[in-house]
């Protein structure tokens, strides 16, 4: 059994954006601005407190 080759992280990262890109399908664009939103600023703009609900 042959050991697998690494790939480089970016390109790995690269090769999930875009098969992502591929499964969504038609993405409308306020959508992708979202995306492109949550990408960027992550849990800075996550609600806390109150704003996030209930706790489980």
């Amino acid at each position: 059994m042959k050991p697998k080759k690494q790939k480089a992280k970016p390109l790995m990262i690269a090769e999930y954006h875009a098969e992502a890109l591929r499964l969504a399908g038609n993405v409308s664009a306020s959508q992708r601005r979202f995306f492109k939103v949550a990408a960027t600023y992550g849990k800075e703009l996550e609600p806390d407190g109150l704003l996030a609900g209930a706790r489980a």
